[in-house]
């Protein structure tokens, strides 16, 4: 599992055109957010059959990092282009699902942007010393 992690002011994003993975419906279909933790996120090959594992480490880094910057909104954007072994899209878009469930069972403002969909997407990165991270499970 790769992750970059980027503290935004504002990031949006709309579906344009779907893969052959992508998940229907793709709801939300665009959105806006204002000071969000933007999590890139990337399910490999080497993340099968460790589902449970990762979600435990990447909600616990999840929760430190936004309490370090004071952020408790994140959205999870599927981003495939930070490996060149991909898992299973299927078992990608239940990692995703079940992710996005368990941040907001713990209390964090948690969304998703669809999965195996072209998006165009903007951001603007806030630039402080904690603003920009990256994690690998």
């Amino acid at each position: 599992m790769r992750v970059l992690q980027l503290h935004c002011s504002e990031f949006s994003f709309k579906t344009l055109k779907e893969t052959p993975v992508a998940e229907h419906p793709a709801y939300p279909k665009e959105g806006d957010y204002e000071n969000i933790l933007v999590c890139f996120t990337c399910f490999e090959k080497k993340d099968v059959n460790r589902e449970g594992e990762i979600i435990e480490e990447y909600v616990n880094n999840i929760k430190v990092d936004t309490d370090r910057i004071g952020c408790n909104n994140v959205i999870l954007h599927p981003y495939a282009h930070l490996s060149h072994e991909l898992g299973s899209p299927k078992r990608a878009k239940k990692f995703m699902s079940d992710l996005e469930a368990r941040l907001n069972a713990e209390g964090i403002d948690a969304h998703r942007s669809p999965f195996g969909w072209y998006k165009a997407f903007g951001l603007y990165c806030k630039g402080h010393p904690l603003a920009e991270m990256y994690r690998e499970y």
